[in-house]
């Protein structure tokens, strides 16, 4: 190290050369690097959903939800399985040791969930198994809007032409529709027509699935060239589907109109979305692994852009983005970078007062940066809150080893020696001494990228960034800043040695101290007890809650709320924000993840200098909210570090017996309740939903030949149609439209109806 500056003094061009290689490098690694909220953080998390349509928890609990995860506990590394069960779903989340293989295990779940299925029932849906990639949410959400067009017609523009399009853009991993109807053929079976002729809603949906198909049938050779045969059997219209015959028990056959009403409609919604309390289709995106946000978002805006004027009978219009505060905080840290770099520089000229001297120690700034994004960019990180805070820490740092370097040259040519001299000498003699603060300092980042759990996997770019950043300015210390400093600097015969005015009373302090070296050492005792009194003092917590400008709010209805009833909360919820000053927009998504009694509002607010902080507002919102009857609304985060509920403690209850767990779940929570401090205490044990119980008779059911399974799809089949795999489909060529057999909604709604339904 000490010969290096020598070397690099007697041989400027190659060093020249290497600096001027590193600075390209690092441009092109700076333009080439993704930019996102936060480092993509391999969670060591897969989820298991299994859908039922119809099955009420305690059935998917012992049928579906015990058997996955049995089969998972066998799989290798797995440190928690937890699950949480709806009406007609089951979700499991598995996580594994960190450090695990994320491809491996995910793959290890599937194979798991392949094996299992011929255990699990034949009427439920494939089990799906995803990945859990912190991506963040939806990147922006779009409204679309047409007076002229149905809700079918602007949901099927959203399904079809928007995620096409939005698919094929490299980093969009997902397309997600909120609100909006999906096209169904209806078929509403008259009971009593039914009970006429003797035929059950279950046949009648079997005899469609058998008839109303185009299947292939083989292949013939004719006059010397093979052919294929195909059987078309499917309805070419909605009058050839009414006119398709249902065979009958009794031997005849029945036109399908005879058996009730078939309608081109659109399937029972199971969501709502609403953009200031109008309803409207909107849909959002989710940008995949290793892609950029700001780019990602920037092509989604051009694409849409062009949809938009392809389609001058539809307005898509942006509402609302995570995008835009990803942009801000990344504009904020390259100011607060640059700004800290110009300080740094003006420190520096206030202390050495020779501009010479002040440039050559500011290139230590630029020369250190821009290798650093030259190594971090092929190592797949991106410029983020995390790595841009490293780089705004360290620049400072990245000039000390210069100035040491400096100050030492400056020292021996006020004795008299040519710069070349002064800058051989001053490099040689205080090599090792730079070479050691150099490595002091990385000794202090660099254990900062092994920290344990996952806070040690999201400050890995962190120790990164700090640590290579660092390196870099040791070696621009020891081969650029001799360099400069032999050929740049001026030895000034009238430079005046003189300190400045503060110079002396630092002089005489310095003195007392070294005089008096245990007072000073004693005095310092109670400066660090308070400060790490004062540390206690500072909350725990993965994120700091920050001020997006935007308050989200959860509101779950009680098991059972229809639809429509938790629309209602959620316009009530409207109305009361749309009163605030603060508020700008709106956007409410109603019945999320099919769940119908839950709903989301997001609230977009004013700037920061015109109202309340953000957690004020959602504080004092939750607070009126709580006079609205029959629901749960909470306050949620939207930090974007992980999964919250917006609360600050989260206290889990395990057992094996549910009942037992719930009774000590609302114990718990009136306990909490009494204790001063906590607010908004939330039990998310879920209340009984209200059913209705079929109990067959079995000695009657035995000699009828009835099983459970039989009644169990005569009366699915009769009130919601029969699973989405099982339904008849209707083709319209560029897609197919599912068929849905079921009673007409009268029948539905009379339980003596259904005690009269025959099953086959």
């Amino acid at each position: 190290m000490r010969n290096i500056s020598s070397w690099s003094i007697k041989n400027p061009i190659p060093v020249i050369l290497l600096f001027l290689l590193l600075t390209i490098a690092g441009l092109a690694g700076f333009r080439s690097m993704r930019i996102n909220n936060q480092p993509d953080v391999d969670f060591p998390f897969v989820v298991v959903t299994a859908v039922r349509p119809g099955a009420a928890p305690s059935e998917l609990e012992t049928q579906v939800t015990r058997l996955i995860e049995d089969s998972i506990s066998g799989l290798g590394q797995v440190r928690h399985v937890n699950s949480t069960i709806v009406d007609g779903a089951s979700t499991t989340f598995i996580e594994f040791e960190l450090g695990v293989d994320h491809e491996q295990v995910t793959n290890d779940v599937r194979n798991a969930m392949s094996n299992l299925r011929g255990a699990l029932p034949q009427d439920m849906q494939e089990p799906i198994v995803n990945r859990i990639d912190v991506t963040g949410g939806g990147l922006i959400t779009y409204v679309v809007k047409a007076p002229t067009l149905t809700p079918e017609q602007r949901s099927w523009f959203v399904d079809n032409e928007v995620s096409r399009t939005l698919l094929a853009i490299k980093g969009v991993r997902q397309v997600n529709r909120q609100g909006g109807v999906d096209r169904e053929i209806e078929v509403a079976l008259d009971p009593d027509r039914l009970a006429a002729r003797g035929v059950t809603a279950a046949a009648v949906s079997q005899a469609l699935v058998s008839s109303n198909a185009d299947l292939p049938g083989g292949r013939v050779t004719v006059s010397g060239s093979e052919r294929a045969i195909r059987t078309l059997g499917a309805a070419g219209s909605i009058e050839q589907l009414r006119e398709t015959r249902v065979p009958l028990s009794s031997g005849g056959t029945v036109r399908l109109a005879d058996l009730g009403t078939v309608t081109d409609h659109w399937a029972e919604p199971r969501s709502r979305a609403r953009f200031d309390g109008q309803e409207v289709v909107t849909f959002n995106m989710v940008r995949g692994r290793g892609a950029s946000e700001v780019q990602t978002a920037q092509k989604i805006r051009k694409a849409i852009d062009k949809l938009d004027q392809e389609r001058p009978e539809l307005e898509i219009k942006e509402i609302t983005s995570n995008v835009k505060y990803i942009e801000e905080s990344y504009l904020a840290s390259m100011e607060a970078l640059i700004v800290g770099a110009i300080l740094a520089v003006l420190v520096v000229l206030l202390f050495l007062r020779d501009w010479r001297a002040t440039l050559v120690a500011a290139v230590a700034i630029p020369m250190s940066l821009f290798p650093t994004f030259a190594i971090l960019a092929p190592m797949g990180q991106s410029l983020n809150g995390i790595t841009l805070l490293a780089l705004s820490l360290t620049v400072g740092i990245l000039v000390d080893d210069a100035i040491v370097e400096i100050e030492n040259i400056v020292r021996h040519m006020r004795g008299g020696k040519s710069p070349y001299a002064a800058a051989m000498e001053a490099a040689d003699e205080i090599g090792l001494a730079v070479v050691a603060t150099t490595f002091t300092i990385v000794a202090v980042f660099a254990p900062v990228g092994f920290m344990p759990g996952i806070i040690g996997k999201f400050f890995q770019a962190f120790a990164l960034a700090a640590c290579i950043s660092v390196l870099f300015s040791l070696v621009v210390a020891r081969l650029l800043t001799p360099l400069m400093g032999a050929y740049m600097l001026k030895a000034d015969a009238k430079h005046e040695d003189k300190d400045p005015s503060w110079m002396g009373p630092y002089l005489k302090s310095l003195d007392w101290s070294l005089r008096n070296r245990w007072k000073v050492l004693w005095m310092g005792v109670p400066m660090f007890g308070v400060s790490i009194f004062l540390a206690t003092l500072l909350p725990f917590e993965f994120q700091p809650q920050v001020d997006r400008g935007r308050a989200e709010f959860s509101i779950e209805l009680p098991p059972g709320a229809t639809l429509d009833e938790t629309d209602a909360i959620v316009q009530r919820v409207t109305r009361e924000l749309r009163a605030r000053k603060e508020v700008v927009s709106i956007y409410a998504a109603v019945g999320e993840n099919n769940a119908v009694n839950k709903a989301s509002v997001t609230a977009d607010l004013t700037d920061k200098g015109e109202r309340i902080s953000q957690k004020v507002f959602s504080r004092q919102m939750v607070d009126q909210f709580a006079a609205i009857p029959g629901a749960r609304i909470g306050a949620g985060s939207n930090n974007g570090g992980g999964p919250s509920d917006g609360g600050s403690y989260t206290l889990s209850l395990v057992s094996d017996n549910g009942s037992a767990l719930e009774a000590a779940a609302r114990k718990v929570e009136a306990e909490m309740r009494s204790v001063p401090g906590l607010a908004h205490v939330v039990n998310t044990a879920a209340i009984a939903r209200p059913e209705i119980v079929v109990t067959p008779r079995p000695d009657q059911a035995a000699r009828a030949g009835v099983t459970a399974g039989a009644i169990s799809q005569a009366v699915r089949v009769a009130t919601i149609g029969d699973v989405d795999q099982n339904l008849p489909k209707y083709n319209l060529g560029d897609r197919q439209v599912p068929i849905r057999l079921r009673l007409d909604e009268s029948a539905r709604a009379d339980i003596a109806v259904l005690q009269t339904l025959k099953v086959p």
